[in-house]
């Protein structure tokens, strides 16, 4: 059994180096950072890639906001807004932004936005904004890479809508109803497309939140390919003669593009 032994106190030469290391130690050591400080940086760099969000109709403040908000995470561990946000960047970026014959640059943004997305569920499982990024993030990743070769992404996404519509189903304009009804349409049958299902989401998601163009847009491509033209050429041409909500205003060259070119196809 181990006993404690007693320490004699050290002789005056030992006492005294001691002292003179501890004072060469004092001055040579630099001093810790306030954690004020700390604090400052890293609401700075968020308040920083908000701003550069807020400007994403311009490419290069796409891509900034992109920059910073993985920036804004680093100087902040646990930050859950500067995950979940920069996921939302990534995907605004790589959908709206970037060019489809970029695809393997979308695809390399869209993998990083998940990553972002799935430390923001780690940090808080019960945020609604880190399940319905992760999603969303996982669907355009499965798009870009091809829809064939992303099936097994299938149970995720709709897990993740499924957790949404538990925790808040009204995130990002009723988000999930717009994320599955797309689902719905994408998939080949046999893995579980149904433009029935894809109506029924769609219209439920565009009655909870009229103003949203996206989901007017997903709406009129389920209406056109269950063969109700009239109902499509509605919904597109809503989007053209209404103007674009504030919320949504960078988006809306590309989803006006897009009604465009469906509504001609339809004439």
């Amino acid at each position: 059994m181990r006993t404690r032994t007693s320490q004699k106190n050290p002789p005056p030469a030992r006492r005294a180096n001691s002292a003179a290391f501890l004072t060469l130690a004092a001055v040579m050591l630099p001093a810790a950072p306030p954690a004020s400080s700390s604090a400052a940086e890293a609401a700075d760099s968020l308040t920083a890639a908000r701003q550069a969000y807020e400007r994403r109709g311009e490419p290069a403040q796409a891509a900034a906001a992109v920059a910073l908000f993985a920036q804004a995470a680093a100087a902040d561990p646990s930050s859950y807004a500067a995950r979940w946000e920069g996921a939302r960047a990534c995907y605004a970026y790589g959908t709206y932004t970037l060019p489809e014959d970029r695809n393997s640059e979308r695809i390399k943004i869209f993998e990083d936005g998940i990553g972002r997305a799935k430390a923001a569920v780690t940090l808080r499982p019960d945020g609604v904004e880190g399940h319905f990024w992760l999603g969303v993030l996982y669907g355009v990743y499965g798009e870009a890479r091809g829809v064939l070769k992303s099936l097994f992404l299938v149970d995720d996404i709709r897990s993740a809508m499924e957790t949404c519509l538990k925790l808040d189903p009204s995130v990002e304009d009723w988000g999930p109803y717009r994320v599955l009804g797309r689902l719905y349409f994408k998939l080949p049958g046999f893995k579980g497309g149904d433009n029935r299902k894809s109506r029924e989401y769609l219209e439920k998601c565009l009655a909870a939140e009229p103003a949203n163009e996206l989901t007017r847009l997903y709406l009129a491509e389920t209406y056109q390919a269950l063969g109700m033209k009239q109902e499509a050429r509605a919904q597109l041409t809503h989007i053209l003669d209404t103007p674009p909500d504030p919320r949504w205003a960078p988006e809306s060259p590309w989803v006006r593009a897009q009604a465009r070119r469906l509504l001609a196809g339809l004439r």
